[in-house]
């Protein structure tokens, strides 16, 4: 009896630690760090806990899963590539019995706000810099892109923090007169997502596609019009 209660006992710690752990997932925000120069490429880590991991350039091991798959796929013959194209070509539309009106179209953009302005507050951009050298043909063409370039960022950015969760921290254009500084292009940018507002932003989706498409499916049984 004992030896079953110590069984028990070690099955509900391991349930609820699990049990935790998929309310941490799902809960807790997660954290990405992206971040590009010229010289080393495109960067991207996400938080897992006190870590850091990359996701880009991949690990080596997941590099190598996806080059044998990449093989595999060339490997196929073509009679098969045929026969798979052939069937997805045969799979049904499931937009094909959607009526295409107006109001079809007036529900189809409500309900992209909707989702829009749901994922844009699930998601936050943080101290976002960047480094972007312009250079023009001449001193005065350069100037005159220089100027342009700002001007438009500096409205832009305006109307982004207005409508997006989004912060600057060091902006820089550089008037590049010489072409001194083209190796110099620099993109750093924290972005954290909410697991739990985007999952609601995917259940809203899901549930407007749902009404949309019982709302403008074409009438099976419709009377044509001069019979009653």
């Amino acid at each position: 009896m004992t030896l079953i209660l110590k069984i028990l006992s070690v099955i509900g710690i391991v349930l609820a630690v699990l049990l935790m752990l998929l309310l941490w997932v799902i809960v807790m925000p997660r954290h990405f760090w992206v971040e590009y120069s010229k010289p080393d490429g495109p960067l991207v880590k996400m938080n897992i806990g006190p870590f850091k991991i990359g996701l880009y350039p991949l690990p080596g091991f997941v590099q190598k899963k996806l080059d044998s798959k990449t093989e595999k796929d060339k490997a196929m013959d073509k009679s098969d590539r045929q026969t798979e194209t052939s069937q997805q070509e045969e799979k049904a539309n499931p937009l094909g019995d959607i009526q295409f009106s107006f109001d079809f179209v007036k529900q189809v953009i409500a309900a992209a706000k909707g989702i829009m302005a749901r994922i844009f507050k699930a998601i936050k951009f943080r101290d976002l810099s960047f480094t972007v050298p312009i250079h023009g043909s001449d001193a005065l063409k350069t100037q005159q892109t220089y100027g342009i370039v700002t001007n438009s960022f500096y409205s832009l950015s305006v109307f982004l923090q207005k409508h997006l969760q989004i912060t600057f921290k060091s902006p820089i254009f550089v008037a590049d007169f010489a072409n001194r500084y083209k190796d110099s292009v620099y993109f750093y940018c924290q972005i954290t997502a909410s697991p739990v507002l985007l999952l609601a932003a995917g259940w809203f989706a899901f549930n407007q596609y749902n009404i949309i498409t019982q709302n403008n499916k074409k009438a099976e049984n419709a009377t044509p019009q001069g019979e009653q």
